[in-house]
């Protein structure tokens, strides 16, 4: 698959799709992002197309875009810095050394809040110009807005909203007429950024879902619907959390999709930066309302659906069917229960799909590590879906029990009529299951005759009709270490003496590997919801489900264990630096080719170490864990590449960011990167994206 510009691509990885239009399937979004993060100008700032200069507003508009489709800034240090070039007296100019205006001023704050930017003299300063210069609705409407983006606060805010509520009638209702969904929008809205409340809620709800037109979308004064009056109705909807039509929303978003990934106004019109804006937040706000994923996280991951048909699965297809990119169980009531099982099996992996019960009635579930039993019964691990049953782990046709119950955390978090997510790990001994995000199940299974492996199926229950449906149904391979040859490849589990005891850890040979060559190695440093000390789970978080994804790389990559920490000066770290010896010796690794990674407290730890040991390591990759500012000194001769989520813990995140750019400051030139809306679990974008390996694996110390 051609690789798409920086770190997009790792949203294809694997995706082939054919969803229904309105669906915006990931290669859509990644496409989308592609074009966007080409925008970027060398000045750090966007322009409105390609090869045009940049401006606050392209800047602010690609910025918030990116977040919304799953990308990243190419250079986001290049990006603060233009919008911070673009501060004009008091306010923001459209470009740099511009004159400022109100309009323009609410764009730069939301720029600076999309980036994260904490200099609360730019909001004072703010404020202070909105008071001289905010006067029309539309400044007034969009100085609200800005000011919301920052956290920002005025006085001037009641008069503000009482300017803004004259659009409507004094008792909260709306005139007549073409304009009336338009107006009760922005009113809503406003007044709901400003921290008031509205004075008619059912008349601001009836006036905006009446005026949704056939084809799905708003317009402002009785035109052709628009994605921009679509936006400024659906943010008032959003905020209410309402829904209108939905599916016919999508429909018209898609119909205004052109063939590079932009969309225009209307769908005769040009794809233009404004409107793909309009369009990313638009689908981003139906999904969220509709209970989905904001964006499907699919670096990493391979499809067991292709959207089309039920190739791959096996089942009475009088229930089940493929429709609209969805796996529809539908039944008109049976006596027994009819599975559709995936025919291959797995050992452990990571589970994740996107799931609704029409009307929350009836019940389902996926099987996990299960077999097919005479009859039309299964046998194996569920976890549940279904009044009573939600987010629980059940044990179908062998224990017939429920293992674990659902979380409150996690039920609390469960929308029934509508979409949810389930994301299922089974590492090992250990299932864990994820709704909507909370953790829901946590079990460890004692009984060694249990099965570790097996067939993953979707479930209609007997009993009363009722219909399920299933999308975005994906997997994550992940290794199982085993204790075979230690020369052979795979994933093997090693242990190393030291004065502490035995640690164990597990080491990757690759496919052909020969001990009159020398290899480069890794060196991978785990989170903290790996410690421990049973030397596998090292591998099956991060760096070695990327490997089984790729098929395998040409290094030897060890994965260490640490009980409690990865600091230079711990017992930990100490092992993990005497095994790596040991490795280098028994598989021939070059010394001058070995490359520190890891994530999290790994991630830390890879600073960390790296510090007191510069002289070790080729070069460095540490992911969504900071090192400390007065180590920068010892970094300033080694190649590294650093990744972050911007919507990770601000500790993590904004300690990331500063350190490189003091790293920047004192000389260095390191390669960063912020993905966009991604939270503490960037390291599967960061991982495989297909040029992190291959940057690892071409680094070798002078």
């Amino acid at each position: 698959m051609r690789r798409l510009i920086g770190p997009f691509a790792v949203l294809l990885v694997g995706v082939v799709t054919a969803p229904p239009a309105w669906a915006q399937s990931p290669a859509e979004f990644a496409q989308t992002a592609a074009y966007v993060a080409s925008l970027q100008n060398p000045d750090g700032g966007f322009g409105p197309a390609p090869g045009q200069p940049s401006n606050l507003g392209s800047t602010s508009g690609a910025i918030r875009i990116l977040r919304y489709v799953g990308g990243s800034i190419p250079d986001v240090l290049g990006c603060i810095q233009y919008v911070k070039s673009c501060r004009a007296g008091g306010g923001f100019a459209p470009t740099p050394g511009g004159k400022p205006d109100s309009l323009t001023t609410s764009i730069g704050l939301l720029a600076v809040g999309e980036l994260k930017l904490t200099d609360r003299a730019v909001i004072e300063e703010s404020v202070a110009f909105f008071r001289e210069n905010a006067k029309e609705d539309e400044q007034v409407r969009m100085a609200i807005a800005g000011l919301e983006a920052v956290e920002g606060s005025s006085s001037d805010m009641p008069r503000w909203v009482e300017q803004i509520e004259k659009l409507g009638n004094p008792d909260g209702t709306f005139a007549d007429g073409p304009g009336q969904a338009f107006a009760a929008g922005t009113v809503a809205a406003t007044v709901l950024r400003a921290g008031g409340s509205l004075k008619n809620r059912e008349a601001v709800l009836n006036a905006i879902k009446a005026g949704q037109r056939p084809d799905g979308g708003w317009s402002k004064d009785g035109g052709p619907s628009d994605l921009g009056a679509s936006y400024r109705v659906m943010r008032a909807l959003y905020m209410l959390k309402e829904k209108p039509d939905l599916d016919r929303l999508r429909a018209f978003i898609a119909r205004c999709r052109k063939s590079d990934g932009t969309y225009s106004n209307t769908p005769d019109g040009e794809g233009n930066l404004g409107a793909t804006y309009s369009a990313s937040i638009l689908t981003y706000w139906s999904r969220r309302l509709d209970g989905e994923p904001p964006v499907v996280e699919t670096a990493g991951y391979t499809p067991l659906f292709n959207g089309r048909d039920l190739d791959g699965w096996e089942g009475d297809e009088s229930v089940w069917s493929a429709r609209d990119g969805m796996i529809v169980g539908k039944s008109k009531g049976l006596d027994h229960n009819v599975f559709l099982a995936y025919k291959e099996p797995f050992r452990d992996f990571v589970l994740s799909l996107t799931f609704r019960v029409i009307d929350g009635k009836g019940n389902s579930g996926v099987q996990l590590r299960s077999v097919r039993v005479p009859g039309t019964e299964m046998s194996g691990y569920q976890a549940d879906i279904g009044e009573g049953y939600w987010a629980s782990l059940y044990d179908e046709s062998r224990r017939n029990t429920t293992l674990v119950k659902g979380s409150p955390e996690a039920l609390a978090k469960l929308n029934k009529s509508g979409w949810n997510h389930y994301v299922v790990r089974a590492f090992g001994d250990r299932i864990t299951i994820y709704l909507n995000g909370a953790v829901a199940v946590d079990y460890k299974e004692t009984d060694p005759a249990i099965a570790r492996d097996g067939l993953i199926a979707l479930q209609v229950h007997s009993g009363e009709p009722m219909e399920v449906q299933f999308k975005d149904v994906m997997i994550q391979r992940v290794p199982s270490p085993d204790s075979a040859d230690p020369k052979s490849p795979g994933f093997h589990v090693r242990s190393v003496k030291t004065e502490h005891g035995d640690y164990k850890y597990t080491v990757y040979v690759p496919e052909g590997f020969d001990e009159s060559k020398t290899y480069p190695a890794i060196l991978f440093l785990h989170g903290a919801g790996e410690r421990g000390d049973d030397g596998t789970i090292t591998a099956q978080v991060g760096l070695g489900p990327t490997i089984v994804q790729r098929g395998g790389v040409p290094a030897i990559v060890l994965f260490p264990q640490a009980r409690k920490s990865w600091q230079a000066d711990s017992d930990d770290a100490r092992a993990a630096l005497q095994a790596l010896d040991e490795v280098v010796k028994d598989y021939h690794v070059d010394p001058n080719r070995i490359v520190l990674t890891g994530l999290s407290m790994g991630g830390m730890g890879t600073w960390n170490l790296a510090a007191r040991h510069p002289d070790k390591f080729a070069a460095i990759a540490p992911i969504c864990g900071p090192g400390r500012p007065e180590d920068v000194t010892r970094f300033l001769t080694i190649p590294i590449r650093s990744f972050v989520g911007d919507a990770d813990s601000p500790r993590l995140h904004l300690g990331m960011r500063a350190l490189i750019e003091e790293l920047r400051t004192a000389g260095a030139n390191p390669e960063y990167t912020e993905y966009r809306g991604v939270g503490h679990n960037s390291w599967d974008r960061a991982y495989n994206d297909p040029s992190t390996i291959d940057w690892m694996l071409a680094q070798k110390r002078p």
